[in-house]
């Protein structure tokens, strides 16, 4: 790949440009102007910098400085092998898929993890009918349904008991939130399927639509539909070959291989 000259850190992570510095790259006050940017912290610092870099095609480092560290390419005490990586070219640029929405108000949202929709704390049961590419799969009686994309499977689907998807598979997982009936469970479906998700029934408070976690989209009422698809965007992640054994990874993280 292309030797990295310049790097933007976004004003709101942790930041240690210093050690940008002593490595030999220059660090720049606009993305426009940048090869990369890097993103030190957890994985919330590091979703939050590369939603707000979506669309520019700046590829970004991710340091992890917090707990898990999935979207990371590599932990903090290896940042400089990382950046000798990016100043060298031997790196990798990986696009990760990019969901997107418009909520019942006309506000568009995209997502790097999920999308959701989820009862809020005064809220009780919701019905929603799923629907993908047009025909029914189920109406769900639950706390809510998220589409998770396959890098967002170890977030909140992960959580919710949703599979374990590789990076690379093109693929969604439509996942419900505490579902009434056991029988009610994931599915995968193609990343290129349109679903649909329609409040039929819902009490107390209105339900939220959230984005990576975070309400973007406001909420729905009764007869609402919102259509969650493949943004025509990607997210471009470095890696530099510390992440080149992803099961590897993934049994660190998790703890596997461990005995309790």
């Amino acid at each position: 790949m292309k030797p990295v000259r310049n790097i933007y850190i976004p004003d709101h992570v942790c930041t240690h440009e210093d050690l940008v510095v002593n490595a030999g790259i220059n660090v720049v006050d606009q993305p426009d102007c940048a090869d990369a940017a890097v993103a030190i912290g957890g994985d919330g610092t590091i979703l939050k910098v590369m939603d707000t870099l979506l669309g520019r095609n700046l590829p970004v480092l991710g340091v992890n400085a917090g707990h898990l560290g999935f979207l990371a390419d590599c932990e903090f005490d290896k940042i400089e092998e990382s950046l000798n990586c990016l100043i060298s070219g031997d790196y990798e640029v990986d696009n990760l898929p990019v969901l997107k929405t418009t909520g019942p108000k006309g506000v568009r949202v995209r997502a790097l993890n999920e999308i959701c929709i989820s009862r809020s704390a005064e809220g009780g049961i919701l019905h929603i009918k799923v629907l993908v590419d047009g025909r029914e799969v189920a109406v769900v009686a639950s706390d809510g349904v998220l589409v998770s994309t396959p890098s967002g499977s170890t977030a909140y689907n992960l959580s919710c008991g949703g599979p374990i998807l590789h990076p690379n598979l093109p693929v969604a997982i439509i996942t419900p939130i505490c579902p009434h009936l056991l029988a009610i469970r994931p599915i995968v479906v193609p990343l290129s399927a349109r679903i649909e998700f329609s409040i039929l029934r819902s009490r107390g408070k209105n339900p939220l639509i959230l984005a990576d976690g975070m309400a973007k989209c406001g909420s729905m009422t009764e007869g609402d539909t919102i259509t969650v698809e493949l943004s025509s965007l990607v997210c471009p992640v470095i890696r530099t070959g510390r992440r080149s054994d992803y099961y590897a990874m993934l049994g660190k993280k998790l703890g596997w291989g461990y005995r309790g």
